[in-house]
């Protein structure tokens, strides 16, 4: 087996890091990207809101989506390719009104049709296709709040790449010591 082994300086520890379990984490491509909501409550709850990286949960900092009351409010990301989504993640409003994402769906696809309580919701996906990612809420006199979506996904049959050993020891060593270290062995 592949693996690294890391020592930290001006201590007495070491760090084993198996190789063969590393992948490089996937990216959130929906950020910055084409957005549209059913309607806009103001000026500020644009749909683009959701997805400019800012993963304040509080409407005072500007940061959440809003759409008026309505029957079945939406809001969709358009991700300009089709993905191959692993996760979806909504941060929800936590101000106030969290629960307004009970019931949420959200649906991934290729088409443009319409295919709470905590802070924040994280959806597995399990590689589902698509290019469009919609969350809506079903009923009547609904509205919709989303603070931040993200979208973790590659390209259809694109390979997840492995890291190389050197690269996942560096971003440890300095997320945790504040520095890049010199004293790195390979196995």
């Amino acid at each position: 087996m592949k693996c690294v082994y890391l020592h930290l300086p001006d201590t007495d520890s070491c760090l084993f890091f198996p190789f063969n379990n590393l992948v490089e984490p996937l990216p959130n491509v929906a950020l910055n990207k084409q957005t549209v909501q059913s309607s806009t409550w103001n000026a500020v709850g644009i749909p683009f809101k959701g997805v400019d990286g800012c993963r304040t949960e509080f409407w005072g900092y500007s940061c959440c989506t809003h759409t008026s009351t309505q029957q079945n409010p939406w809001w969709r990301v358009d991700l300009l390719a089709v993905y191959k989504v692993t996760a979806v993640t909504i941060i929800n409003r936590q101000d106030c009104c969290s629960e307004r994402l009970l019931g949420a769906q959200i649906l991934i696809g290729d088409s443009l049709e319409q295919n709470a309580g905590t802070p924040t919701y994280t959806f597995q996906c399990n590689g589902m296709e698509g290019r469009y990612i919609n969350v809506i809420i079903p009923g009547s006199s609904k509205l919709l709040t989303l603070c931040e979506v993200e979208v973790f996904a590659s390209l259809p049959g694109k390979a997840i790449r492995f890291l190389s050993s050197t690269s996942v020891v560096a971003m440890f060593a300095y997320k945790t010591v504040g520095k890049l270290l010199p004293n790195l062995e390979t196995a």
